[in-house]
Protein backbone atom coordinates (compact mmCIF):
# COMPACT_ATOMS: atom_id res chain seq x y z
CA UNK A 1 0.00 0.00 0.00
CA UNK A 2 1.65 3.02 -1.52
CA UNK A 3 -0.34 5.53 0.09
CA UNK A 4 0.52 3.91 3.48
CA UNK A 5 4.41 5.14 3.16
CA UNK A 6 3.32 8.38 1.92
CA UNK A 7 1.55 9.08 4.97
CA UNK A 8 4.33 8.32 7.17
CA UNK A 9 6.88 9.73 5.05
CA UNK A 10 4.76 13.03 5.19
CA UNK A 11 4.15 12.98 8.76
CA UNK A 12 8.06 12.19 9.98
CA UNK A 13 8.63 15.15 7.09
CA UNK A 14 6.13 17.05 9.71
CA UNK A 15 8.39 16.25 12.24
CA UNK A 16 11.68 17.41 10.97
CA UNK A 17 10.32 20.37 10.06
CA UNK A 18 9.00 21.03 13.74
CA UNK A 19 12.71 20.04 15.44
CA UNK A 20 13.72 23.02 12.87
CA UNK A 21 11.51 25.49 13.80
CA UNK A 22 12.27 24.87 17.59
CA UNK A 23 15.92 25.00 16.17
CA UNK A 24 15.47 28.59 14.53
CA UNK A 25 13.12 30.01 17.77
CA UNK A 26 15.96 28.54 19.74
CA UNK A 27 19.05 30.59 18.41
CA UNK A 28 16.86 33.31 18.06
CA UNK A 29 15.96 33.74 21.72
CA UNK A 30 12.61 33.52 21.68
CA UNK A 31 12.36 31.50 24.68
CA UNK A 32 10.33 33.97 26.71
CA UNK A 33 7.36 33.47 23.48
CA UNK A 34 7.42 29.57 24.35
CA UNK A 35 7.82 28.96 20.56
CA UNK A 36 10.43 26.50 20.70
CA UNK A 37 8.58 24.42 23.67
CA UNK A 38 5.42 24.82 21.46
CA UNK A 39 7.57 23.09 18.28
CA UNK A 40 9.22 20.79 20.46
CA UNK A 41 5.28 19.66 21.74
CA UNK A 42 4.59 19.46 17.89
CA UNK A 43 7.50 17.04 17.07
CA UNK A 44 6.69 14.60 19.74
CA UNK A 45 2.98 14.55 19.10
CA UNK A 46 3.99 13.91 15.34
CA UNK A 47 6.13 11.07 16.74
CA UNK A 48 3.55 9.26 18.34
CA UNK A 49 0.72 9.66 15.47
CA UNK A 50 3.58 8.23 13.81
CA UNK A 51 4.03 5.06 15.89
CA UNK A 52 0.54 4.27 16.19
CA UNK A 53 -0.41 4.89 12.85
CA UNK A 54 2.00 2.64 11.85
CA UNK A 55 0.57 0.02 14.79
CA UNK A 56 -3.28 0.61 13.63
CA UNK A 57 -1.56 -0.49 10.10
CA UNK A 58 -0.17 -3.19 10.55
CA UNK A 59 -3.17 -4.64 12.71
CA UNK A 60 -5.31 -3.73 9.66
CA UNK A 61 -2.81 -5.62 7.71
CA UNK A 62 -1.75 -2.93 5.26
CA UNK A 63 2.11 -3.28 5.72
CA UNK A 64 3.74 -6.41 6.93
CA UNK A 65 6.75 -6.20 9.14
CA UNK A 66 9.68 -7.89 7.97
CA UNK A 67 10.26 -11.90 9.84
CA UNK A 68 13.52 -11.67 11.42
CA UNK A 69 14.19 -15.25 12.58
CA UNK A 70 17.83 -15.81 13.89
CA UNK A 71 18.04 -19.63 13.17
CA UNK A 72 17.22 -18.35 9.26
CA UNK A 73 20.07 -17.26 6.22
CA UNK A 74 17.65 -15.92 2.89
CA UNK A 75 15.18 -18.30 4.08
CA UNK A 76 17.82 -21.53 4.73
CA UNK A 77 19.03 -22.89 7.83
CA UNK A 78 21.80 -21.88 9.10
CA UNK A 79 24.72 -24.38 10.01
CA UNK A 80 25.70 -23.70 13.32
CA UNK A 81 28.95 -25.80 14.78
CA UNK A 82 29.02 -27.42 18.11
CA UNK A 83 32.12 -25.94 19.61
CA UNK A 84 32.38 -26.55 23.23
CA UNK A 85 32.17 -23.44 25.01
CA UNK A 86 33.31 -24.16 28.45
CA UNK A 87 36.62 -26.54 27.49
CA UNK A 88 39.94 -25.24 28.89
CA UNK A 89 42.45 -24.43 25.72
CA UNK A 90 44.29 -27.44 24.34
CA UNK A 91 47.68 -27.83 26.87
CA UNK A 92 46.07 -26.04 29.94
CA UNK A 93 45.06 -27.80 32.85
CA UNK A 94 42.07 -26.82 34.54
CA UNK A 95 42.75 -24.10 37.00
CA UNK A 96 46.31 -22.87 35.28
CA UNK A 97 46.23 -19.55 34.01
CA UNK A 98 47.46 -18.77 30.51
Amino acid sequence: MWWVKLIVIVLLLAAVFSLGRALMGLVQGDSKSGKTMRALAWRVGFSVVIFLFILFSMMMGWIAPHDVNPTLRYGQPIEQSQAPSSAAPAGLESGEQP
